[in-house]
């Protein structure tokens, strides 16, 4: 049994005298709450502080900086209370651009795609898509998932201009294929012109594409002779769709749904027209098809140097001889079109024809085409060809003095003269057809001078605009 005494003030001040602990440490009771007290105190709390600042400052460097060079660190495998936590997982996408012979399969190999996976993924990818017919300069676009370690979890391309394929790894670790829409939006567009040099830099400083150029000149190669009958002065007219996506930021030249063309005084018009089997042409307003049994001239945007003459002076000969067609000046690689529908009766050098195409059109009808750099693909004896389709390329093979189409028209088996040649025309809308064409018609007539207006105010204000002297800077 212990019995504790409290000493009086001054027992307290003699044992105070005489403690262990006075001697080691001083008066304890009398140092707290002392100014020298309150001093260490202060000055360890402003340690601790500085110190744990200058903790919180490395750390932040260093998570910013791992942020800045595209690493996250590793959280910790178990977290404060015991709790595991999963690792960060990064989704990437990795663009490729497929190079010329190249498959598919091995352009995501070389990626890093592993085999299996490779193969599994395009065999599940081929039943929404034709990678087969996949041409260079296709982007393929890679997924990937990162964490402890990069996984592939799937593809997807644009295939055409409105459609997306893809393919994606599912949890099962099966591949899941599917094709989806891409949203486009329709634009229409007015432009027209006066022809100073030719309908195609005419059209071009319009600000027509190059693509819708074309087709308006094909369209009116059935009646048009593009040697005699554009002159300078001359009008045009078109009104064509365009597709734009937003996602991809790019355009596509659709349809032409009006041309004209205004020849000396003569208007020639064109409106497109779907009828009830699905078939879209082209009409004149009173609904007579624009397309004929052949075309006139069967290239694009060509100029004939030489006409049908039969009394013409050989330019390599020297002497008089017939000329029983007519010569399109052409460089050596221009597209050489099949004036109409027919089966090819000859593709073979010809002797002073050079490279030679004659195709049967029907029991009257025959054209010959000579002087060609090379055949079209599957251009040869018996093959069935359709109106505009390549069948050959421009050149100089044969005897010539110059890159050059020799294009001939056979009837009844005597050449004729191709640009004077009276020829069959095409379906005349009648009945049913014909109102809902007209009616049609009538709508489009509204569409295009709203066009006409905003294509007039746009060209107005850029023509402002390029006109306004440039501001100096300061």
């Amino acid at each position: 049994m212990h019995i504790y005494m409290i000493p009086d003030q001054n027992e307290r001040i003699s044992s105070r005298d005489h403690s262990p602990i006075a001697g080691r440490f001083g008066n304890l009771s009398e140092s707290i709450g002392s100014n020298r007290w309150l001093r260490h105190l202060a000055f360890f709390s402003i340690g601790l502080f500085v110190i744990a600042g200058l903790v919180s400052i490395i750390t932040d460097d260093i998570d910013q900086n791992s942020l800045q060079e595209g690493k996250l660190l590793k959280p910790p495998v178990e977290a404060i209370g015991g709790e595991s936590q999963e690792p960060t997982v990064i989704e990437q996408e990795e663009t490729l651009v497929l190079k010329s012979g190249q498959s598919l399969i091995e352009a995501i190999r070389k990626a890093g795609v592993p085999s299996t996976l490779a193969h599994n993924a395009v065999n599940k990818f081929a039943k929404v898509i034709d990678v087969r017919r996949l041409l260079p300069g296709q982007e393929i676009h890679l997924q990937w998932l990162e964490s402890n370690e990069k996984k592939f979890t799937g593809l997807w391309m644009r295939d055409g201009f409105e459609k997306r394929a893809e393919v994606v790894l599912q949890e099962n670790g099966k591949f899941k294929s599917e094709s989806s829409d891409i949203s486009v939006l329709s634009l229409s567009r007015y432009a027209e012109g006066t022809i100073e040099d030719s309908l195609y830099l005419s059209a071009e400083r319009a600000g027509v594409p190059a693509g819708i150029i074309v087709t308006m000149i094909n369209l009116f190669s059935y009646d048009v002779d593009f040697q005699r009958e554009i002159r300078p002065g001359d009008k045009f007219a078109i009104y064509f769709n365009r597709a734009y996506s937003q996602e991809f930021d790019d355009i596509r030249d659709d349809d032409i749904l009006y041309a004209k063309l205004e020849l000396s005084g003569n208007v020639i018009e064109l409106n497109r027209f779907t009828r009830d089997n699905g078939d879209s042409e082209y009409y004149s307003p009173q609904g007579k098809s624009a397309r004929k049994l052949l075309m006139k001239t069967p290239l694009d945007a060509a100029k004939i140097t030489s006409s049908f003459n039969p009394n013409r002076k050989h330019p390599v000969l020297g002497y008089t001889r017939a000329h029983t067609g007519s010569d399109f000046r052409a460089r050596t690689g221009t597209p050489i079109m099949a004036a109409g529908n027919g089966t090819v009766e000859r593709a073979s050098p010809n002797g002073t024809y050079g490279n030679y195409i004659r195709i049967r059109h029907n029991g009257t009808y025959e054209t010959a085409y000579a002087h060609l750099s090379k055949y079209g693909k599957g251009i040869k004896k018996g093959a069935r060809v359709k109106q505009g389709q390549i069948i050959g390329y421009a050149g100089a093979t044969g005897r010539v003095t110059a890159a050059h189409l020799h294009y001939e028209v056979i009837v009844n088996g005597k050449f004729v003269n191709p640009m004077t040649l009276n020829l069959p025309t095409g379906h005349t809308l009648s009945g049913k057809e014909k109102n809902v064409f007209l009616a049609e018609q009538a709508t489009q007539i509204q569409e295009r001078e709203t066009a006409k207006e905003v294509s007039r105010a746009l060209l107005f204000v850029e023509n402002v605009e390029s006109s306004e002297p440039e501001v100096a800077a300061q």
